[in-house]
């Protein structure tokens, strides 16, 4: 199911596999995850390995949560990638903690080059990014 679309909903859900040469931090023999892409929970997409262990990561695009950020990649990082000519997605891992807000790992996006269909991990050098970034404010109950 290579970048093909399927109906389902109120849109067509999108798969695009991606090779990850060095997998993800923890995962590193995991190499190939899709990238799912469904319109009813846009702009959050879910990239999963649809082999080996059951991994599923709920993503959303880091432009949306830090419209400033500043990505560094490594030469190596930009090689695995393919270079630096195509337009880079740039993705937010969230966690989801029962009692508190969501957040995002800034300090190690994943980045997806939709021309190679390759895809990094990037931990960022700079520590001016968070693993636990707030996607939003706590709402007080009332």
């Amino acid at each position: 199911m290579d970048g093909s679309a399927h109906p389902q909903g109120a849109g067509e859900v999108r798969r695009t596999s991606y090779h990850f040469p060095r997998g993800i931090p923890a995962f590193e023999n995991v190499t190939r995850f899709e990238l799912i892409e469904n319109p009813v929970y846009a702009p959050l997409v879910v990239l999963e390995a649809p082999e080996g262990p059951p991994l599923r990561f709920a993503c959303a695009p880091v432009e949306l949560i830090a419209p400033d950020y500043q990505l560094e990649l490594s030469e190596e990082e930009t090689a695995l990638l393919g270079g630096g000519e195509a337009p880079l997605r740039l993705l937010a891992i969230l966690t989801f903690r029962e009692g508190a807000p969501p957040t995002a790992n800034l300090l190690a996006p994943v980045v997806l080059n939709p021309a190679t269909r390759v895809g990094v991990q990037s931990v960022q050098a700079s520590l001016r990014y968070s693993h636990v970034h707030p996607v939003r404010e706590a709402s007080p109950c009332s």
